[in-house]
Protein backbone atom coordinates (compact mmCIF):
# COMPACT_ATOMS: atom_id res chain seq x y z
CA UNK A 1 0.00 0.00 0.00
CA UNK A 2 2.53 2.36 0.87
CA UNK A 3 4.90 1.70 -1.92
CA UNK A 4 1.56 1.94 -4.44
CA UNK A 5 1.72 5.72 -3.11
CA UNK A 6 5.39 6.29 -3.09
CA UNK A 7 4.66 5.32 -6.80
CA UNK A 8 2.07 7.53 -7.44
CA UNK A 9 3.51 10.24 -5.75
CA UNK A 10 6.84 9.70 -8.03
CA UNK A 11 4.60 9.81 -11.19
CA UNK A 12 3.20 12.46 -10.49
CA UNK A 13 6.29 14.77 -9.05
CA UNK A 14 8.14 13.47 -12.50
CA UNK A 15 4.50 13.60 -15.08
CA UNK A 16 4.12 17.61 -13.48
CA UNK A 17 8.05 18.47 -13.75
CA UNK A 18 7.98 17.41 -17.57
CA UNK A 19 4.42 19.84 -18.43
CA UNK A 20 6.59 22.27 -16.59
CA UNK A 21 9.36 21.92 -19.02
CA UNK A 22 7.26 21.75 -21.96
CA UNK A 23 5.74 24.75 -21.31
CA UNK A 24 8.89 26.47 -20.86
CA UNK A 25 9.99 25.11 -24.00
CA UNK A 26 9.03 27.78 -26.62
CA UNK A 27 11.55 30.49 -24.93
CA UNK A 28 14.01 27.95 -25.29
CA UNK A 29 13.63 27.26 -28.25
CA UNK A 30 13.15 30.93 -29.51
CA UNK A 31 16.97 31.41 -27.88
CA UNK A 32 18.80 28.59 -29.46
CA UNK A 33 17.30 29.56 -32.68
CA UNK A 34 18.15 32.97 -32.21
CA UNK A 35 21.88 31.97 -31.46
CA UNK A 36 21.96 29.42 -33.88
CA UNK A 37 21.10 31.86 -36.58
CA UNK A 38 24.01 34.35 -35.63
CA UNK A 39 26.89 34.77 -37.63
CA UNK A 40 29.39 33.61 -34.95
CA UNK A 41 26.86 31.46 -32.97
CA UNK A 42 28.48 30.33 -29.18
CA UNK A 43 27.80 26.85 -28.55
CA UNK A 44 29.31 26.73 -25.46
CA UNK A 45 27.42 29.68 -24.25
CA UNK A 46 24.38 28.46 -25.69
CA UNK A 47 24.70 25.14 -23.73
CA UNK A 48 24.90 27.10 -20.53
CA UNK A 49 22.09 29.38 -20.88
CA UNK A 50 20.07 26.23 -22.06
CA UNK A 51 21.29 24.41 -18.82
CA UNK A 52 20.78 27.46 -16.67
CA UNK A 53 16.99 28.16 -17.93
CA UNK A 54 16.25 23.90 -17.15
CA UNK A 55 18.23 24.08 -13.71
CA UNK A 56 15.20 24.18 -11.88
CA UNK A 57 13.93 21.00 -13.35
CA UNK A 58 16.70 18.41 -12.31
CA UNK A 59 15.90 18.44 -8.51
CA UNK A 60 11.69 17.71 -8.99
CA UNK A 61 12.59 15.16 -12.09
CA UNK A 62 15.25 13.27 -10.27
CA UNK A 63 13.60 13.12 -7.29
CA UNK A 64 10.65 11.67 -8.80
CA UNK A 65 12.33 8.93 -10.31
CA UNK A 66 14.10 8.27 -7.61
CA UNK A 67 10.66 7.78 -5.33
CA UNK A 68 9.46 5.27 -8.29
CA UNK A 69 12.27 3.01 -8.17
CA UNK A 70 12.62 3.12 -4.33
CA UNK A 71 8.55 2.44 -4.48
CA UNK A 72 9.38 -0.74 -6.62
CA UNK A 73 12.07 -1.77 -4.46
CA UNK A 74 9.48 -1.72 -1.79
CA UNK A 75 7.18 -3.53 -4.50
CA UNK A 76 9.95 -6.46 -4.94
CA UNK A 77 11.05 -6.87 -2.00
CA UNK A 78 6.86 -7.49 -0.48
CA UNK A 79 6.59 -10.25 -3.43
CA UNK A 80 9.71 -11.84 -2.37
CA UNK A 81 8.89 -12.10 1.23
CA UNK A 82 5.25 -13.24 0.00
CA UNK A 83 6.68 -15.87 -2.17
CA UNK A 84 8.82 -17.24 0.46
CA UNK A 85 6.30 -17.03 3.03
CA UNK A 86 4.64 -19.26 1.00
CA UNK A 87 7.37 -22.25 0.59
CA UNK A 88 8.32 -22.31 3.55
Amino acid sequence: MVAGLLYLVGLIATLVTIVMVGASAPAIVQNVSAVLAAADPDYIGLLVDTARSLNWALAPFVGGLVLMALARIVMLLGSIDRALRGSA
